[in-house]
């Protein structure tokens, strides 16, 4: 009795519920023929809008403050991140960063440690909303947008999640498929989505930058969670506003992000510096191999350590090198721009050649990255 007064009904039925009604409902709908393909493309776009909203809105722009945004952008996110019922941005950038300072702690509120299934939506189920202590985001209170949504949030929620769908599609004159297809299935699949970030993410896939923390990246729930699946990139640096910062790396919320700076929407984008990136990246490349080397080959461990320790002193001397260079570079165009050149001198040519030492360390760079990256592999050949 004591677990049953413990559980969040409202929570548990909404979540259970939910997949039900889109469920059941598209499977009536497909039997009786009257699903129209626009209704269809409308949940595909509108579960994009509304799931980029949840991962550029709450959580890159409210939790961590990743970057800037204008307020028409700020109340967008918030409307149409109402529609995932996923709470408030209050109540949802509360737990988030309190899941980054107490990850896998009893404070964790949706911590991998009580399992998997827990951090998926059992914590939903147990959720006691009123013990929520909304002190590590007053910074968030102060802004009007996000208290209005915060207040009036049941009904935002209810018109977006339910009303816009149904609305819409009774454009074309499918207002049932619009509620079921484009709201309730497409909130289910939104949650599922969000909820396997807490969970996979912290379950499956690779410590690319640390083992300090459970979080890990997982290229598959990328491609579903609109980039979020690089999730142990982004426990080590919460600050970036990518979390995908490979170039092929699958993360519409950075492309998002960065087009919307370039049309003046977005601004101020935070990017922890690729020095420091490839650093982390090093020790724990260099930490895995000597663990596996240790259990694998044994006595050859330190023929393995003579072998990575050069390339790795290359790749942080030129990484040192080339933060000095880009300083000096960044230093030089400021005086330009602010005139404080000699009229002797030619700032362009020196710019220049500035560009060219840059364009050759980044050269010599990736000449020792693609050498560290195959002694990682096959340490042996080498040693």
């Amino acid at each position: 009795m004591n677990i049953l007064r413990r559980i969040n009904w409202v929570n548990t039925l909404f979540l259970l519920l939910t997949p039900v009604i889109g469920v059941g409902g598209m499977l009536w709908l497909l039997s009786t023929g009257s699903i129209q393909w626009a209704t269809w493309v409308w949940a595909g776009v509108y579960l994009w809008m509304t799931g980029l909203s949840v991962t550029a809105g709450y959580h890159r722009l409210f939790s961590h403050q990743t970057y800037r945004a204008v307020w028409p952008l700020r109340l967008a996110f918030l409307l149409l991140a109402s529609a995932t019922f996923e709470g408030s941005a209050l109540e949802w950038s509360t737990d988030h960063r309190n899941h980054h300072r107490y990850t896998d702690t009893d404070k964790d509120p949706y911590s991998i440690r009580k399992g998997f299934w827990y951090a998926h939506m059992g914590w939903l189920f147990m959720l006691d909303a009123r013990r929520r202590d909304f002190s590590n985001v007053t910074d968030l209170s102060a802004d009007r947008i996000v208290s209005f949504q915060h207040r009036f949030f049941v009904p935002l929620a209810v018109i977006m999640g339910f009303g816009i769908p149904a609305a819409v599609a009774a454009l074309w004159g499918d207002a049932w498929g619009g509620f079921i297809i484009a709201g309730a299935l497409r909130m289910a699949v939104n949650h599922q989505f969000t909820f396997c970030i807490n969970s996979v993410c912290h379950y499956f896939g690779k410590r690319t930058y640390s083992d300090q923390q459970s979080a890990r990246d997982h290229w598959v729930t990328a491609f579903f969670t609109y980039g979020e699946g690089y999730h142990n990139f982004h426990h080590q640096f919460s600050l970036d506003y990518r979390n995908g910062v490979r170039l092929f790396h699958m993360d519409p919320t950075k492309w998002l992000i960065y087009g919307l700076s370039r049309v003046g929407l977005a601004y101020h984008l935070r990017r922890v510096s690729t020095a420091r990136i490839i650093r982390y990246r090093l020790q724990m490349d260099e930490k895995q191999l000597m663990g596996q080397s240790l259990k694998r080959y044994g006595s050859l461990k330190e023929p393995i350590e003579t072998v990575i320790h050069p390339v790795r002193e290359g790749i942080l001397r030129v990484l040192s090198q080339m933060e000095k260079l880009e300083n000096e570079y960044r230093e030089l165009r400021a005086s330009r721009l602010s005139n404080a050149w000699s009229k002797a001198y030619d700032p362009h040519v020196r710019l220049k050649e500035y560009r060219q030492r840059l364009k050759a360390m980044r050269q010599e760079l990736k000449s020792y990255r693609m050498l560290w990256t195959q002694l990682i592999k096959r340490p042996l050949s080498y040693a």
